[in-house]
Formats: structure tokens, C-alpha cells, sequence
């Protein structure tokens, strides 16, 4: 609301001081419409609508501590600035313990006018925008609210209907001859593998339900970091390898246990190796390196690549749920052709599965030189060479 076109009411039974009132608010700037005494004053302010309503005191029929209260009532958002004259000063101080916004004083000073004009505009946008954040903090809460809905419905309907599918998709391999037709049994393997990438992504959605539920039970084991990474890394190299990715594996430091959910933390730190694939370009290198410290008692991951990056306008969303850095419509299915795309679960389930344990993971990346994403654990005990 611009103050310039704010709507003012001015009520005022002396006809001569009303219209010194009106010229010299029109003169501010400031839309105004008047009254000559309280009783047409509210009957105005009930069919129209007004930022402020100025009002004298001192007034036969209705005064103006009647008016501020029938107004106050109707229509509680509206200001009301009273005038009274030096004589009558408690009638002002009573009104503002009752909602008054401020009062004037006869004779009136413009400046003074001009200041508590401005500043009870001010407030009055103020709460208006405080009001819209408040409805609009509602409808992200109900948008919240749906989505979790969207999400338990979606794991819970496609659960059943996918299990029956590779039920018999197994079924048939177990009984399907060795000799048949080529054709049928490539027919039979992409189905199963488009039936794996399924099954993974309704665990995702499993997985993000379960941290918005707060079902953090996890299977807490104590296990030596080092050999969880060397079998992912093992696990990995070929994807790499058919990318013509160079594929690095490097310890910094002495071995150590952490406790945890290791196959939770195995699939977090496989999918930022997984990013870190798909969007590095085939002759690029991605690093994966532990380092220990033992003084501070945290361990290290550090996932380094020269790919593609990520603008700094984008870090602070990639571990939103469902959001994609590349445009959609450049979006593959595929977890290891460049620029392959998924749901855009995997780095938020990531990243809440370290926080989870007690743990962070910090992004830095620059634009066409590369990402490094770096997880850092505490852990239990060292494990000397």
C-alpha cells in the first residue's frame, strides 16, 4: 500500500476545521472522505473501507471515544488517530489505551501530522504483510501435508503391484529355457532391470517417508569405515570404467570404526559417487578420499570431480526433495549416461542420513571445473596399522 494513495476518514462536527482538514491531507497526498459527526462517521466506515480514520474527540452525539470503539469492532484493522485539544489530553491518552494508533493536538502541527501519517502507514503495511506471510505459511504447511500424503499413497499403492510383477518376471527366468530366442530373453532382462530401477525408486520414496515420520530406527552396528568404502569403490569402478571416467580410491589417515546404519551410509555415499558420474564428462576423473581426524575424533569423505558444476544460484536447492539441476527436458532415467536423472531423492536422502548420524555434508562447487561434496562423520576408535 502506497501512502500516497492511502484512504482517509476524517470526522469532525466543526464544518469550517473539516475542511482545513481535508485540504491539507489532500495537499499530502493522501485519498480522503469525510464525516460531520461520529454517527455518520461509523455508518461510513461500515459500507467502506479506510487505512485510517482521524476523529475529534469532542463531538455531540456520538464523541470520539465512541467512535474508535464502534470502529475498533467492526473493523478492528483500521487506525484510528484522534484529535483533542490540550484541556481535554486524558480523553486522548484513554482513547490510546483502548486502540488509538496516536493522537494530535489543537492546534495542529504539520509536521507532526506528516510523521504519524507515515509511520502508522508503516505499520499498517507491515501487518498487512505480516498477514500474508502467515497465509502464505499455511498454504506451504497444507502443500507439506499433501505432499507427505502423496508420498506414504504412492509407496504403499505401488508396492503391492511391483511385488506381483517381479514375482512373475522371476518366475519366468527360473522356467525359461536356455535355448529360447535371443530376442525373448533381452525382452526378459530389460524388463527386469527397468523392474530394479522401480523397486529403487519406491524405496526412495519408502526412505524420504521414513525421515519425514521420524521412523529414524536404524540398525546402529559398529563397523570399519575404510572397508565400506573399498567395497563401494569396488562395487563402482566399472561404471566408470565404461564411462572412461578416471576412477581414484585414496587413504589419508589410519582407519577407523564408526557406528551406524552402514547399509544406509553405504547407499548415501554410493549416490554422491553416483552424482558425481553423472555429470562428469567421459576423460574426467573423479576422486574418492578418506582422511581421519584423530585429535577432533571425525572422519573425512571427500567425492571430487571435474564435472559439469553446479551454479552457485543452485547449491542451496540439490538436496531439496524432487529438484534437478539439469532442465527436464534433457532429463534421462538413466543412473550412468551423462547428465542422467532420477527423482531427485537420492542427495536429500543422502544428506539426511548423515545429518542423521550426527554428521554434516558440504557442497562446494565452481561452473565447468568440477563439484566436491564432503561428508564428515564422527567416529569411535581408531585402528592403528
Amino acid at each position: 500500500m502506497d501512502e500516497k494513495i492511502a484512504k482517509i476518514l476524517v470526522i469532525e462536527d466543526e464544518e469550517d476545521v473539516r475542511e482545513s482538514y481535508l485540504d491539507m491531507f489532500e495537499f499530502f497526498g493522501y485519498e480522503v472522505d469525510s464525516a460531520p459527526n461520529g454517527r455518520e462517521g461509523v455508518v461510513k466506515v461500515t459500507n467502506n473501507d479506510y487505512e485510517i480514520v482521524i476523529t475529534d474527540l469532542n463531538m455531540p452525539e456520538m464523541d470520539g471515544i465512541e467512535v474508535l470503539k464502534m470502529v475498533k469492532k467492526n473493523k478492528p484493522y483500521i487506525e484510528v488517530i484522534v484529535i483533542t485539544g490540550y484541556a481535554t489530553l486524558e480523553n486522548a491518552i484513554k482513547a490510546m489505551k483502548i486502540g488509538a494508533y496516536d493522537y494530535f493536538t489543537k492546534p495542529i502541527d504539520l509536521e507532526l501530522v506528516k510523521i504519524v501519517l507515515s509511520k502508522c502507514i508503516q505499520s499498517i503495511k507491515a501487518r498487512k504483510e505480516n498477514e500474508e506471510l502467515k497465509t502464505l505459511n499455511q498454504k506451504l504447511t497444507e502443500l507439506n501435508e499433501l505432499k507427505d500424503k502423496f508420498i506414504t499413497v504412492t509407496n504403499h499403492e505401488l508396492r503391492t503391484p511391483l511385488t506381483v510383477l517381479k514375482g512373475y518376471l522371476d518366475l519366468i527366468d527360473m522356467f525359461l529355457p536356455e535355448d529360447s530366442d535371443k530376442d525373448l530373453i533381452e525382452a526378459l532382462n530389460i524388463s527386469k532391470e527397468t523392474m530394479k530401477e522401480m523397486v529403487t525408486i519406491i524405496e526412495h520414496l519408502h526412505d524420504l517417508s521414513f525421515f519425514d515420520y521420524g521412523k529414524k530406527n536404524y540398525t546402529k552396528n559398529e563397523f570399519v569405515l575404510t572397508e565400506l568404502l573399498q567395497t563401494i569403490y569396488n562395487e563402482m569402478k566399472v561404471l566408470f570404467k565404461n564411462r572412461q571416467i578416471k576412477f581414484n580410491f585414496t587413504l589419508e589417515g589410519d582407519p577407523v570404526k564408526v557406528v551406524g546404519d552402514q547399509e544406509r551410509l553405504k547407499r548415501s555415499l554410493r549416490e554422491l559417487l553416483q552424482n558425481a558420474l553423472k555429470f562428469t564428462n567421459e576423460n574426467g576423473e573423479v576422486n574418492l578420499i578418506y582422511a581421519a581426524n584423530n585429535r577432533g575424533k571425525n572422519v573425512f569423505v571427500k567425492v571430487i570431480d571435474s564435472g559439469i558444476g553446479i551454479p552457485v544460484d543452485k547449491q542451496d536447492m540439490i538436496f531439496e526433495p524432487f529438484y534437478e539441476v539439469q532442465n527436464s527436458i534433457h532429463h534421462t532415467t538413466s543412473k550412468v549416461d551423462f547428465m542422467g536423472g532420477g527423482i531427485g531423492l537420492g542427495l536429500t536422502l543422502a544428506k539426511q542420513v548423515i545429518e542423521s548420524h550426527d554428521g554434516q555434508i558440504v557442497v562446494e562447487s565452481e561452473l565447468n571445473k568440477g563439484s566436491i561434496f564432503t561428508v564428515v562423520l564422527p567416529f569411535k576408535n581408531s585402528i592403528k596399522n
